[in-house]
């Protein structure tokens, strides 16, 4: 059998373990350079950033609840067995508007009176918060993305009320931005409503105004009927006019039906429309919340300490196993 041409001599094999095993151990003995890289640059780099670079962070909050009429939930709601029924309904709704915020509608909305790309790209925030300091893309695609990042909302499944967090460089431009995100929502839920009613009692307005034509032409034909008698002077038609007569009634209980079907739509629209209910307004902050300045320099020093614990024991293990 051939040799194989790619394989190592024995020899050589026994000296690149030898090679390696020795360059290992000369890395372990200068702990001290691991110590550098691993524990000092990095809490060394977090002080400064986190300390003294990265930028204030204000946080606007606001409370809302969406509810409708057959469910008129509230934030003091006593959570019945009617209002559980009710719960997938209101769900859905409470995240068809966090869609909505999320959503370049949202922003769009925002748009209008906050130019999120130069208050996001202002030189004030730092590089690695700034928008399109790094990555140089600037299109509405990224700016949603990184739009998003500063938006959280959470919904409460128990008492349903939604909360808006949103972040921004300076306290004005976070509460400017969530007030806008709600008004843009309350537009929403209004045209919803809208599209629901018109949905919804489109087909009875068509059934009465068919009715009230119906009986504008049986009351026509009457009138018609009894100006052609006098014409004639001689009223010898009973049954024609009996059955005009017929013709009306029938035109005029068609016509109640058909109105009392459109009250009964109305209702119907009425009980399906929903309201988006604030609680809490959006707050204007007054302290900078983000980052956790402290906590994020404390937990980067633990971890280099515990990657730099782990790494020590690695290496006292191979010297263990070289001995």
């Amino acid at each position: 059998m051939a040799d194989n041409p790619t394989a190592l001599p024995a020899s050589r094999t026994q000296s690149l373990r030898h090679f390696l095993a020795d360059h290992v151990l000369a890395l372990y003995h200068r702990l001290g350079g691991l110590f550098l890289w691993v524990v000092l640059v990095p809490s060394l780099s977090a002080i400064v950033y986190l300390g003294f670079w990265a930028s204030d962070v204000y946080i606007s909050d606001s409370k809302y609840i969406i509810r409708s009429a057959q469910n008129p939930l509230s934030a003091q709601s006593d959570y019945t067995l009617q209002s559980f029924l009710g719960t997938p309904a209101i769900m859905q709704d409470s995240f068809v508007v966090s869609n909505y915020i999320t959503s370049m509608d949202g922003l769009k909305t925002v748009n209008q009176t906050v130019n999120l790309k130069e208050l996001f790209t202002n030189k004030k925030i730092d590089l690695f918060s700034r928008f399109a300091s790094i990555y140089w893309n600037s299109s509405q695609e990224r700016l949603l993305k990184y739009f998003n990042k500063h938006i959280e909302i959470i919904v409460d499944p128990i008492s349903f009320v939604s909360t808006l967090h949103v972040k921004s460089y300076d306290a004005k431009s976070a509460q400017e931005i969530n007030e806008r995100l709600l008004q843009g929502s309350e537009k929403l839920v209004n045209d919803l409503n809208e599209r629901t009613r018109q949905d919804i009692i489109r087909f009875s307005e068509k059934g009465v105004e068919t009715a009230r034509l119906n009986l504008e032409k049986a009351e026509l034909a009457i009138l018609n009927f009894k100006n052609s008698q006098n014409k004639g002077g001689v009223d010898v038609f009973i049954p024609k006019f009996q059955a005009l007569s017929l013709e009306r009634d029938t035109a005029e209980r068609q016509l109640g039906a058909a109105l009392e079907a459109l009250r009964q739509a109305q209702i119907e629209a009425q009980r399906k429309m929903i309201y988006l209910e604030r609680i809490a307004q959006p707050q204007l902050p007054d302290y900078p919340i983000e980052p956790y300045r402290i906590f994020g320099i404390l937990t980067t020093i633990v971890l280099s300490l515990m990657i730099f614990g782990i790494l020590k024991v690695i290496f006292a293990s191979i010297k263990e196993h070289q001995d």
